[in-house]
């Protein structure tokens, strides 16, 4: 009987210190992995997109909304306004902003470019003697623009660029995060909870062995064997959606 405890206790041991442990670390590099290789992937993005806003935020002061009767126009004129306090936000903050600041991108993809010609007046003197810091967030932007002036057409125009050239290549790289984030965290909280059982278990073996039926301690230890297994297929799972969220 004490023979077999001890066996037990040295199962329970390997299993704790070389199976759950060895498994939590191994998520806890592939999770500074993950991270890593996000930043590299979107800081460029948000520098972009921080000049981006920056440059709507200060090149509105050269446009005149004429009328606003139609949905379409309010609608462009809310987009504009909205993108404009994003830039005001991160012009008095002097940062880019961070993957940590949005959840997932939206953007406004518009078509009808005539409506905006016809309904928005644009003040070329005051782009003229004002537009230094428009200029200088455009070239933020990317560097195609380092010799663009400003003019009426420049908004849609480089709106659209933005959505081809930058946006678009990634649109879809912060749902994923936050898809394999979910993941990621049912790990962390499955390894809690198999580390905490196995150490609870062997507790409950030590302490009451002298009254524990040795079929109930076997089936302790073959219950912590199926969890490392579960475990160690739910990291496979979780590297392989890293690599595919990272390729």
């Amino acid at each position: 009987m004490e023979n077999q405890i001890t066996n037990i206790i040295t199962i329970l041991t390997a299993l704790l210190t070389g199976g759950f442990l060895m498994l939590f670390i191994e998520n806890q590099q592939i999770t500074t992995y993950v991270i890593e290789r996000l930043h590299q992937r979107m800081n460029p993005f948000f520098h972009s997109f921080t000049n981006y806003v920056k440059f709507v935020s200060s090149f509105e002061s050269c446009f005149s909304w004429k009328k606003c009767t139609t949905s379409y126009m309010k609608s462009m004129k809310q987009c504009v306004e909205d993108i404009s306090k994003y830039g005001g936000k991160a012009i008095i903050s002097g940062q880019d902003f961070s993957i940590y600041s949005f959840s997932g991108i939206w953007y406004y993809e518009d078509k009808n470019i005539s409506d905006f010609n016809d309904n928005v007046s644009f003040d070329e003197n005051h782009a003229k003697n004002f537009g230094e810091y428009s200029l200088e967030y455009l070239r933020g932007i990317s560097p195609k623009y380092n010799r663009e002036r400003l003019t009426k057409s420049l908004l849609p125009k480089v709106s659209g660029d933005f959505y081809v050239d930058i946006y678009q290549p990634i649109q879809n790289v912060l749902y994923e995060y936050e898809y394999w984030m979910k993941k990621e965290k049912y790990f962390k909280n499955l390894a809690f909870v198999t580390i905490s059982g196995n150490i609870l278990f062997m507790l409950v073996i030590l302490m009451f062995h002298q009254y524990l039926p040795i079929c109930i301690a076997y089936l302790l230890c073959i219950i912590c064997s199926g969890l490392l297994i579960y475990e160690l297929y739910e990291l496979m799972r979780i590297e392989k959606l890293a690599k595919e969220i990272m390729r």
